[in-house]
């Protein structure tokens, strides 16, 4: 898992690096495609499985096809995956009940 994890820290740094020359709107492009890059990651080690990331994946590479189409709905289709993360954190953390 070392090389994979390796290759993983240093995706997000060269995007980092990146975001500085690129127009902005690359930036979450770059962030989505990380998070899909976890996910492809935790397939291959069971202890780091999740089934509610696994399920959302198809929306999230949905997501980033729209971020060159249709900026309007780019933005509401992050709004509409940070609401289905807060759900999920939501059912996992029974403190976090009282969070709206």
């Amino acid at each position: 898992m070392n090389e994979e994890t390796l290759y993983l820290a240093a995706y997000f740094v060269s995007s980092a690096r990146d975001c500085l020359d690129e127009p902005p709107i690359y930036g979450p492009l770059r962030l989505l495609v990380g998070i899909s890059k976890i996910i492809e990651l935790s397939k291959q080690y069971p202890v780091l499985r999740d089934v509610f990331l696994e399920t959302i994946e198809r929306k999230i590479k949905q997501v980033v096809l729209k971020v060159m189409r249709d900026r309007v709905e780019f933005k509401k289709a992050l709004d509409d995956l940070l609401i289905e993360f807060a759900k999920e954190m939501k059912k996992r953390e029974p403190s976090a009940q009282d969070i709206h």
